[in-house]
């Protein structure tokens, strides 16, 4: 393809890609961005351009490969002009100048030899297709099989967007911070000139922004890869609750503390005295022990909420009360930390009536007819932390719009069978923070302080009223 026809055919952020050289990259994009065709196409002019190069392109299973990848790169080849050979025995497409390209399936159906299919491949070129399908492991050794000599190396991954959690966002965070790796991320507008028009507008009738799969299936953005119905859908208006919030404090700061399995959580509010509840912030942590979590939230805490007049902490039970032999509690006592808990927290019953707590909160309106919930729309205040990057995520905000989903099944309480949010490991951190909250304070404003007035001494004798 010309320089002319890529141009007219991909946009950026996909004409970008095309000319990258990059040793490893990872494209990832929404449904119908044109990812996969733009990959067939870069590794179908890298066959051309370098003769007798050789590459390897499919996904980890080998059915998908055969059904997906190879009717792709056929068509590419066929569009271009230039049809090469199949060689059944070696599975791999032959071209005139004699490039090579291998297609097969990674999985292997014998699990004591996991790595079969890759063993003795020695290529210059592999492109993974639906990489979010593809064990981290498997990443690690296909880099082993870029060895062949005099040939530029180049490994291109091609997902769907994956979870924030997932190992593809370790290896290829959104800053590009790790040399040479790149992440791409593609939206389905970035391809609405080459689709039909009718085909749009249905994935944006399916996908519509109050949907859970919104973010990934129409933006081509990670993290909120979930299924499921939003458990504020028609409470929560990001247009109306996202807003820019100040610090007060004059008023007490409230913080409240989920341990989480590999997440830990704080998130900061405070109650204005006409009874608006206003999330100013928080930091969601990725991969960390809770201790350093802790001093890491004690210094932007610091920074970020100086000198209130008063501050209130609340946690997750479990731990704090030594339920399963972790005294959480003492680390908390070690960094001046005095959260308070209510024992019964996470149950079924106690977090469902949190959720319509906050979500009636919604719905109201505060005495001066504002908005009765809010929270901060500076994305400064919204931060996600690993061991090797700080970044700006609003992460609340996206979980209360359609990242916190009701869970497929119920769970029975009282004989009742009651909806119960869904545990996905990320957006339930930073909405549980804000039941506990909830659960602990309430929402109701501060109340004044008054000044009492001594009592008069009351007179007797002959000059008092008593007599």
């Amino acid at each position: 393809m010309t320089e002319r026809e890529v141009t007219m055919r991909w946009r950026k952020p996909i004409g970008d890609f095309m000319r990258d050289e990059t040793p490893e990259i990872d494209l990832e994009g929404a449904l119908s961005s044109g990812k996969t065709t733009a990959c067939c196409w870069k590794e179908f002019n890298s066959y051309q351009e370098m003769p007798g190069i050789h590459g390897w392109i499919g996904r980890y299973g080998d059915g998908e490969t055969q059904t997906k990848v190879r009717p792709a790169f056929e068509q590419v080849c066929q569009e271009a002009g230039c049809i090469p050979r199949w060689n059944a025995k070696e599975l791999a497409y032959e071209f005139p100048n004699g490039s090579k390209a291998f297609s097969y399936g990674l999985k292997s159906p014998d699990a004591l030899s996991r790595y079969s299919k890759m063993r003795g491949m020695g290529v210059a070129r592999i492109y993974n297709d639906q990489t979010e399908e593809l064990p981290e492991d498997f990443s690690l050794e296909l880099r082993l099989r870029l060895r062949q000599p005099g040939f530029p190396h180049q490994l291109i991954f091609s997902p769907n967007p994956p979870n924030v959690t997932h190992w593809l966002a370790k290896q290829f965070p959104s800053n590009n911070s790790i040399p040479n790796r790149r992440y791409y991320a593609v939206s389905i507008h970035d391809n609405a000139h080459n689709l039909p028009a009718a085909l749009l507008q249905a994935a944006l009738q399916s996908f519509p922004p109050d949907h859970a799969k919104h973010r990934s299936s129409i933006l081509g953005l990670r993290g909120m890869n979930v299924t499921g119905e939003p458990v504020y859908k028609g409470a929560f208006v990001r247009a109306l609750h996202e807003v820019k919030l100040a610090y007060d404090p004059r008023l007490p700061l409230e913080m409240g503390l989920d341990f989480g399995k590999h997440h830990p959580c704080a998130i900061f509010r405070q109650v204005s005295p006409l009874g608006q509840v206003r999330y100013l912030g928080g930091i969601l942590g990725q991969s960390l022990y809770l201790d350093d979590f802790l001093d890491l939230v004690l210094r932007y805490r610091a920074q970020w909420f100086p000198d209130p007049i008063a501050l209130k902490e609340c946690c997750d039970p479990a731990g704090a009360s030594n339920p399963i032999g972790v005294d959480m509690g003492q680390t908390l006592r070690s960094k001046g930390i005095r959260a308070v808990y209510q024992q019964d927290s996470n149950s079924p019953a106690m977090r469902v009536a949190a959720v319509e707590r906050i979500a009636a909160q919604m719905r109201r309106r505060a005495a001066d007819r504002q908005e009765s919930f809010a929270i901060n729309s500076d994305p400064e205040r919204w931060l996600t932390i690993s061991e090797s990057a700080t970044t700006l995520d609003l992460f609340l905000a996206d979980g209360f719009e359609a990242g916190y989903v009701w869970d497929e099944h119920m769970v029975s309480v009282g004989n009742k069978q009651v909806r119960k949010p869904k545990a996905d490991g990320w957006y339930e951190h930073g909405q549980v923070c804000t039941q506990y909250l909830e659960l602990n304070f309430g929402s109701a404003p501060p109340k004044p302080r008054v000044q009492r007035q001594s009592r008069m001494p009351m007179v007797t004798g002959e000059h008092g009223w008593m007599g």
